[in-house]
């Protein structure tokens, strides 16, 4: 006989994995990336960029994904930042901004050099 699932207890879970992925654009509302994936609109996900020997991370939602004509299987994704907590002192969003400030004041500008895995959190849309 087999069990019925609403008789145990109720377990949560998250099923995650990783997109490697190149940072082509930011701004403080989301980002431009690439990536040899395909990852489905609506997909929540943790990013994690290196910035000056420091990693940054913010939440960010899937707006986008198009195949790049005549690559074979490299994609331009979309994402914008989700603002489901107070921007950290490791956020993206406040990276960003700092590097904008610097812009303006006349200081020397820092760039992200690379990008980690987005680890995806789930689909909101299936």
């Amino acid at each position: 006989m087999k069990p019925n699932a609403l008789d145990g207890p109720e377990v949560i879970g998250m099923l995650a994995r990783s997109v490697s992925t190149r940072l082509l654009d930011i701004s403080r509302t989301g980002c431009l990336l690439e990536t040899r994936q395909r990852v489905d609109c609506g997909t929540v996900g943790e990013l994690r960029l290196h910035v000056d020997r420091e990693i940054v991370v913010d939440d960010v939602r899937v707006t986008r994904c198009v195949l790049v004509e005549g690559s074979g299987s490299l994609y331009l994704v979309g994402a914008e930042f989700v603002q489901t907590r107070r921007p950290g002192e490791r956020s993206i969003r406040r990276a960003v901004t700092a590097i904008l400030q610097g812009l303006t004041t006349g200081q020397r500008a820092t760039t992200p050099r690379t990008v980690n895995p987005v680890q995806g959190t789930g689909e909101e849309v299936s």
